[in-house]
């Protein structure tokens, strides 16, 4: 199915992986874990042949199908597409049921020769629908689509006017209805509800293909894998059971290698002592110095490998210049695209210091409202003011402010004026220091996430706007992003399906969506966070 061997990836001047061979055979359920940035989405876009190895050989046979963190249809050519002709598409059959939906209006507005013509048209194209199996087909992709949380009206809404969790919803449910051999799957949970995840770890489960699946969502790696490839410091080690086992397999290794490198140094020593002791005193002692040095030397050769525990990201936000008592509000807020209208007559109001979340299911526009607040987007209909002395930070799921063909250091230096040897220092701390030169864009998912909130930190602002900001970091990230809110005094505006981060952050207030009613917030909430 997948077979990889000595593969070598070079990002720029960095080398990533050296030296990779597994496979992927039937069946086979495999976890893809590391540190962001440790090179697994680049492993993946490799395998997919969008990177270039610098040397090695991928060997692939049968249908792949490839779900990135940042998959969008970027191939449309007609923007009206439905979500459900999308995911039709997978199977070749979208493009006809919109076809014989056109023949179908054509047929109603036309008499005569003409109606006779388009009849035995839809006919002729029916047939051909039918021996493709594309009514039990068209069933089966609603219901991938419904378990995914893709409702019945989103399904025949334009894929474009879509918001990016519903895109993402979208091409996961495409890649999953397809028929495919092997999945490489990038981070799929990112947007998905409880259901959707315990509907997805199922499918995973029971796929009769070969699965390699990169995610941070712990249950789904111990429910539905049953090895674990860990890429650290440029290699890949394999574990054969779920990520439970492997967190302990891979402490075990870690303390057995120590002991043996300890035995081992403690040998060169004695050694060495020796043959201080022995050489040039008599030649026979100088034979057996020369034989002990031998041995040294073989020795170091074959020194024990221990990986250093990896760096932790440290993240503090500056305290900021305090704002007026009202830093944010809007009044009379609507937004529609197209027919589909997403709200209407939507407030927010903010006080200094306060933690406001926005919660809503799936479509509900708590990305668009944030989008509205940051000034990003223009709402339809009423507006929104900021307080005295406010400066605004908008941290975008959609990674909006990385910018392709700019530096990791240039983004940097477009929120702030600090000498470039802070800018370095920052980046750093955020374990970003080799990507300094690198093009922002071709960063991993959660090092663009790890950037992202890099700017945001020189940027100093007194009011966060934050969308979706645990998507696609590691869990060390994630605590250290925790522990920097819980100490930065300015005012945060958060939408997250995180519940155990919001359940930490412990909001003041929550906005309900797509309502825009306010509520106190309590822990009754986080079940609608987990349906977020």
């Amino acid at each position: 199915m997948l077979v990889v061997k000595d593969l070598r990836i070079d990002v720029g001047p960095v080398t990533l992986l050296d030296g990779v061979s597994f496979s992927l055979q039937p069946g086979d359920k495999v976890g893809l874990v590391g540190r962001n940035g440790a090179g697994k989405s680049t492993l993946m876009k490799t395998l997919m042949g969008f990177h270039s190895p610098a040397a090695g050989t991928i060997t692939v046979s049968g249908e792949v199908g490839y779900f990135s963190q940042e998959s969008e249809p970027s191939d449309l050519e007609d923007r009206e597409v439905t979500a459900l002709e999308r995911i039709l598409a997978a199977r070749q059959i979208g493009a006809m049921l919109r076809r014989m939906e056109e023949i179908r209006r054509q047929i109603e507005s036309s008499a005569g020769a003409e109606r006779d013509q388009a009849i035995r048209r839809f006919a002729r194209l029916h047939d051909e629908f039918e021996a493709r199996g594309g009514f039990a087909a068209e069933a089966e992709a609603k219901r991938v689509a419904a378990s995914l949380g893709i409702g019945e009206r989103e399904l025949h809404q334009p894929v474009m006017t879509m918001s990016g969790g519903q895109r993402r919803r979208v091409e996961l449910a495409r890649i999953l209805y397809a028929e495919t051999d092997v999945l490489l799957l990038d981070e799929p949970t990112n947007h998905l509800d409880l259901d959707a995840k315990a509907w997805l770890v199922e499918h995973l489960r029971t796929y009769k293909g070969a699965l390699l699946v990169v995610s941070h969502d712990l249950p789904l790696l111990d429910e539905a894998i049953t090895t674990v490839l860990a890429v650290d410091n440029g290699e890949i080690e394999a574990y054969r059971g779920n990520y439970s086992f492997f967190v302990e397999e891979r402490e075990r290794r870690r303390q057995q290698r120590e002991k043996l490198r300890r035995h081992q140094e403690a040998e060169i020593a004695r050694l060495e002592e020796n043959i201080r002791r022995f050489k040039g005193r008599t030649e026979k002692m100088s034979r057996v110095a020369h034989t002990m040095e031998t041995r040294v030397e073989r020795l170091k050769r074959e020194l024990v490998q221990v990986q250093k525990r990896g760096k932790g990201v440290k993240l503090r936000f500056p305290q900021p210049e305090p704002s007026g008592r009202t830093p944010l509000s809007a009044h009379g807020l609507a937004k529609a695209y197209g027919d589909n209208i997403v709200f209407v007559d939507v407030d927010v109001d903010t006080t200094r210091g306060e933690r406001l979340l926005i919660l809503g299911l799936n479509g509900a526009g708590k990305t668009t409202l944030l989008r509205i607040l940051a000034g990003v987007e223009t709402p339809d209909l009423g507006s929104v003011a900021l307080g005295h002395n406010v400066s605004v930070g908008y941290y975008a799921q959609e990674h909006e402010q990385i910018h392709p063909g700019v530096s990791v250091l240039d983004h940097m230096r477009s929120v702030s004026d600090a000498p470039d040897q802070m800018l370095r220092t920052v980046l750093g701390h955020f374990l970003l220091a080799e990507r300094i030169d690198q093009d922002a864009a071709t960063l991993s998912g959660g090092e663009k996430t790890k950037l992202a909130l890099a700017m945001l930190v020189m940027a100093r602002p007194n009011v966060l706007l934050l969308d979706e900001p645990t998507n696609n970091l590691d869990p060390q990230a994630k605590e250290a992003l925790l522990e920097a809110l819980h100490q930065y005094q300015g005012t945060i505006v958060l939408v997250s399906h995180d519940t155990d981060f919001v359940a930490s952050l412990l909001p003041d207030r929550a906005i309900l969506m797509p309502e825009g009613t306010s509520h106190h917030f309590d822990e009754e909430m986080l079940e609608l966070v987990a349906l977020a």
